[in-house]
C-alpha cells in the first residue's frame, strides 16, 4: 500500500497534465462512439476479446499454437491440456469483464473470485488462495505487520483505492496505477500475481472511462510495447518499500496509448460512419481491390470487423462467379488469388496481427 497511502508525494508535470486534457477530450464523446458503433457492438467487442486473449497469451507464454488458439475461440473444441484451458477461461472472463465493466466494484472478493474463475481448473486448489506473509514479512514494514496473511493487506489496499476514488482529488487512471504497483508488490496470491494485477489494471481502465478499450485491444497496444512496459514497472518497483515508487513513466505509457488507441477508434468510427452510406457488398469488393494478389477472408475481417461472415461470403462468391479470383484450398484458413489485374496496394492492420 505503500503507493496508496502517498498519492500526494508524485508531483506532476505539465505534458502530463496536457496528455490528461488529449485523453479526457477523447473520453467526452465516449457516448457518441457508441452510439455511432451501437448496431455492431457485439460484433466489435468480440474482436477485440479476441485480440486480448492472443496477446494476453504471448505476454505470459502461454504455449497454445495459432491453430489451436483459433480452433478453441471460433469452434468451441475441448481443450486438451492445462493452457488450453485458461485459453477457454479467458475468453470467457474477457466476455464477461466487457459485459459487466460499467457496474464493477473493486471488492477483495471479485479479486478472489477472479484467480478462482481463471485458474480453477489450472492450478492447484492450494494455489487459490490468500498466500500468508512469512515472518520476515510481518516483521518487516513492507506490509503492515499485524496481518497474518495478504488478505488484510488486500483489504486495505482496496478500502484506499476505493476511498480516494470517492473524494476525486486525482486522476482516475493516475490512482489505478498506483494500485496495479501496490498490488503487484503485496504479491497475494502464491502464483499468477503478475497476471491478475494486469487484468485487474485493465478492468479498472474499461470500468473508469477508457471505453476505448472495449473496441480496440488493450493487450495488443500493451504487447507491442512490452519493452518500454516492463521498463516502466521496474523504475514503479525501484523503492516500494521506502513509499518513492515512480510511477510517472509508467503513467505516461499508459496514456500514450490511450491517447493513440482512441485515435485508432476516431479511425474506425469515421470509416464505419462512411461505409453506412454504402452497399457493404461493393465496400468489401473495393478492399479485396487494395489488398495484394493474394489474400484471405481473414484480411478482409480485420480491416471490416462489423461486417458479417455472410456478405464477406456473399461477395467473394459473387467475385469467383465473375471469374476475378479463385480458392486456394478450402476451409476457415483458405487463401483467394486474384485473376484480374487490380491495382494494389498493400493495406497496414493496426489492429490484429494474428490471422483469426
Amino acid at each position: 500500500m505503500k503507493c496508496m497511502e502517498n498519492l500526494s508525494r508524485t508531483r506532476l508535470p505539465n505534458d502530463v497534465i496536457m496528455d490528461y486534457i488529449k485523453v479526457y477530450k477523447s473520453i467526452g464523446i465516449n457516448q457518441h462512439n457508441h452510439e455511432v458503433l451501437e448496431s455492431d457492438y457485439d460484433v466489435i467487442v468480440r474482436q477485440t476479446v479476441r485480440n486480448d486473449i492472443y496477446y494476453f497469451a504471448k505476454m505470459f507464454q502461454i504455449k497454445v499454437t495459432d491453430a489451436r488458439f483459433k480452433s478453441l475461440i471460433f469452434k468451441d473444441v475441448k481443450p486438451k491440456n492445462k493452457d488450453e484451458k485458461l485459453i477457454i477461461n479467458l475468453r470467457n472472463a474477457f466476455t464477461k469483464i466487457h459485459d459487466e465493466s460499467s457496474t464493477f466494484e473493486l471488492l477483495v472478493t471479485e479479486i478472489l473470485d477472479l484467480i478462482k474463475f481463471l485458474y480453477g481448473d489450472v492450478l492447484a486448489q492450494s494455489k487459490l488462495s490468500w498466500r500468508r506473509l512469512n515472518q520476515a514479512e510481518r516483521s518487516s514494514s513492507l506490509l503492515t505487520s499485524k496481518n497474518a496473511s495478504t488478505r488484510e493487506s488486500i483489504d486495505q489496499l482496496v478500502q484506499l483505492f476505493n476511498k480516494e476514488l470517492r473524494k476525486s482529488e486525482y486522476e482516475l487512471s493516475y490512482i489505478i496505477l498506483n494500485f496495479y504497483i501496490d498490488f503487484i508488490n503485496i504479491k497475494p496470491f502464491h502464483e499468477k500475481n503478475e497476471e491478475i494485477g494486469i487484468i485487474l489494471l485493465f478492468t479498472l481502465l474499461v470500468g473508469n472511462g477508457f471505453e476505448v478499450f472495449e473496441y480496440i485491444s488493450f493487450f495488443e497496444r500493451l504487447y507491442k510495447r512490452r519493452k518500454e512496459f516492463e521498463q516502466a514497472v521496474v523504475e514503479a518497483n525501484f523503492n516500494w518499500e521506502l513509499g518513492y515508487s515512480q510511477i510517472l513513466p509508467l503513467h505516461k505509457l499508459i496514456l500514450d496509448i490511450a491517447m493513440r488507441s482512441y485515435q485508432q477508434l476516431s479511425y474506425l468510427v469515421r470509416d464505419y460512419q462512411f461505409d453506412q452510406h454504402l452497399n457493404k457488398s461493393d465496400n468489401v469488393e473495393n478492399t479485396i481491390n487494395k489488398l495484394g494478389d493474394v489474400f484471405s477472408k481473414d484480411d478482409i475481417r480485420n480491416i471490416h470487423p462489423y461486417i458479417s461472415d455472410s456478405t464477406i461470403n456473399r461477395t467473394l462468391k459473387r467475385l469467383r462467379d465473375d471469374k476475378q479470383i479463385r480458392p486456394m484450398g478450402k476451409g476457415r484458413s483458405a487463401k483467394w488469388i486474384k485473376l484480374v489485374k487490380t491495382k494494389n496496394k498493400k493495406i497496414h492492420f493496426e489492429q490484429l496481427d494474428l490471422d483469426i
